[in-house]
């Protein structure tokens, strides 16, 4: 199982990088560097617990489950007024709750072994970051552009 999370990385330190070059108003600068810690602290420790791959292992998905709960509850508690980034953390809210979902649902179908489950979940799995892509764009770009709205 692979996860799509692991090639946002690159594109999150291009925007930290890019917050170090560019001047950004404090409000929308700060409210884009919180969501971003917490992406790129997703996309860390996702490259921790997949760097020797899932194989199915119940202790690797069950490390999965544990790390999207947790960066849906820490993007949940960022705190955006910026109508624009409020989407942005929206949409990864609901794509680390997905995961979490998901992952449980695969721990299930594994320890019932339930194959039918377990292949409908692994398709799931990589319909759930889809929109990674699209949304890891959008960011980066409203994020560079201080003017913006």
């Amino acid at each position: 199982m692979k996860f799509g999370v692991r090639q946002v990385g690159i594109v999150w330190m291009t925007i930290s990088i890019g917050f170090l070059t560019v001047g950004c108003s404090g409000g929308k600068l700060s409210q884009c560097a919180d969501v971003i810690k917490v992406v790129n602290q997703t996309v860390t420790d996702t490259k921790t617990i997949t760097a020797g791959g899932t194989k199915g292992d119940i202790p690797t998905i069950e490390k999965l489950v544990t790390t999207f709960g947790k960066a849906a509850k820490d993007m949940e508690s960022v705190n955006v007024d910026d109508e624009k980034l409020k989407v942005y953390k929206g949409q990864f809210v609901a794509m680390y709750r997905g995961a979490t979902e998901i992952n449980q649902r695969l721990l299930i179908a594994i320890k019932e072994k339930k194959s039918t489950i377990l292949y409908e979940e692994l398709r799931k799995s990589r319909k759930i970051f889809t929109p990674e892509r699209s949304i890891t764009q959008g960011i980066s770009e409203y994020c560079k552009n201080p003017d913006a709205k």
